[in-house]
């Protein structure tokens, strides 16, 4: 084919859904203003790459023996809105925004809460494990992030139920899609 051909096919070729993509979640979404839309969009958008690895990180935690049971899908909403704080320098959507999210997507049943308890597990293996792998970054011993107690567990069916096209993200949500 002619490279006009090819040019004229991609620059007219229907956009594929990627699934981080915000604004098609299958539940609605809350009334908000112009403004409040994007803050909350760029929230999903940033919470949805965390939801993507979700499996992965729930993995990891599982894989260090000390901690308490969980589902095995993990996130950390202020971990991610801390990564985007850092990509924006500053300029993000605010953490309210971002808890407002999470409180989406609690109501909608797509993540729930963890005890206390394993939440406060789960930081204490999170700081260990940071120690150990980095600790010239770590000089006063603690190895302590903010963030360390926001972990909540992912529902996943439920969640697909909300965004279908995560199945199309990774192998887990591919295999959690076929169930």
């Amino acid at each position: 084919m002619s490279r006009i051909g090819d040019w004229w096919r991609s620059s007219n070729a229907k956009p594929r859904r990627h699934p981080t993509d915000p604004g098609h979640a299958a539940v609605p979404y809350p009334a908000l203003s112009r403004s409040g839309r994007v803050a909350f969009a760029q929230c999903e958008q940033y919470l949805l790459r965390e939801i993507v690895e979700a499996r992965a990180w729930g993995r990891q935690v599982a894989s260090r023996g000390d901690t308490p049971d969980t589902n095995g899908w993990l996130v950390m909403p202020g971990r991610t809105h801390s990564s985007l704080m850092d990509d924006s320098r500053g300029m993000g959507a605010t953490l309210a925004v971002m808890d407002s999210v999470v409180q989406w997507l609690a109501d909608a049943g797509a993540i729930r809460p963890l005890s206390e308890h394993t939440r406060r597990a789960i930081a204490a293996s999170n700081a260990e494990e940071r120690l150990r792998d980095h600790p010239e970054y770590h000089p006063d011993g603690d190895g302590r992030r903010t963030w360390d107690d926001d972990v909540w567990e992912v529902e996943p069916i439920r969640m697909l139920q909300i965004y279908p096209h995560l199945a199309d993200a990774n192998d887990d949500w591919s295999q959690q899609g076929r169930r």
